[in-house]
């Protein structure tokens, strides 16, 4: 089960969406507006903002979709860490042409990740030689934290 969280900003909903201007957007072509920033995405869908947290492009990510409560002066966003995949709607015949292009993608690009993989045992040999810790990468859980806090000014309830 999921661990709900809970996150507020001091502010109405209209301070929130002036204090996503300082990042940069676009319109797609469904409506819906895009901020970026970093590795995060915030979505205005609607009346609704969803927040990427470790988004994987067009073969989904995750995704922090709260349930917005205006509060008079501050906002509470209450909300989980979801996962959404991308949509798979295709007949058999272009599964199987799908499949087909994989296998043979697979065989072109396989040397070449020999090749990084080779490269990345060797910068590891080297790193532990010299003894220099590889950086820690941060949970989904604590990307949502540096995202509601850090960027958008947001505190945890």
């Amino acid at each position: 089960m999921s661990k709900a969280y809970i996150f507020e900003f001091s502010g109405t909903k209209e301070d929130f969406l002036n204090s996503l201007n300082r990042f940069s957007h676009n319109t797609s072509y469904s409506g819906d507006t895009f901020y970026y920033f970093d590795d995060y995405i915030v979505k205005l869908v609607g009346d609704e903002i969803h927040f990427g947290v470790a988004r994987g492009g067009h073969s989904g990510g995750y995704w922090f979709i709260p349930t917005i409560t205006d509060l008079g002066d501050r906002l509470e966003f209450r909300g989980e860490i979801q996962y959404i995949g991308p949509n798979h709607n295709s007949s058999t015949f272009q599964k199987t042409i799908d499949g087909i292009g994989e296998f043979v993608l697979f065989v072109f690009l396989l040397p070449i990740f020999l090749v990084i993989k080779i490269y990345t045992l060797m910068e590891r040999l080297v790193r532990k030689i010299c003894n220099r810790p590889k950086p820690k990468e941060k949970t989904n859980e604590e990307k949502l934290y540096e995202l509601m806090e850090n960027y958008l000014g947001c505190i945890e309830k």
